[in-house]
């Protein structure tokens, strides 16, 4: 049972960070978009803010799966300890 609990646990964490990592990227691409969509009015300025948008919305977006690596490497660490 134990075997189940970590390799269901493991793959949870696995598919969290591919997520992160896909919201980091399309984040990342959407600013590259704008930059190439508006090539003489995109400021330094205005990329600044852009990011900083895109920044807010990785952490708001992340928020959940980063609580669920926290837990699952909390459950990891008392199954292992166990056995």
């Amino acid at each position: 049972m134990k075997r189940t609990y970590r390799a269901l646990t493991g793959s949870a964490i696995v598919l969290s960070i591919i997520i992160v990592a896909a919201v980091c990227w399309h984040s990342l691409e959407e600013i590259h978009y704008l930059k190439s969509f508006y090539p003489s009015q995109f400021s330094v300025e205005e990329a600044f803010y852009a990011s900083a948008v895109e920044l807010v919305k990785i952490i708001i977006i992340s928020l959940p799966f980063f609580l669920i690596i926290g837990t699952g490497l909390y459950v990891l660490r008392h199954i292992t300890r166990e056995s």
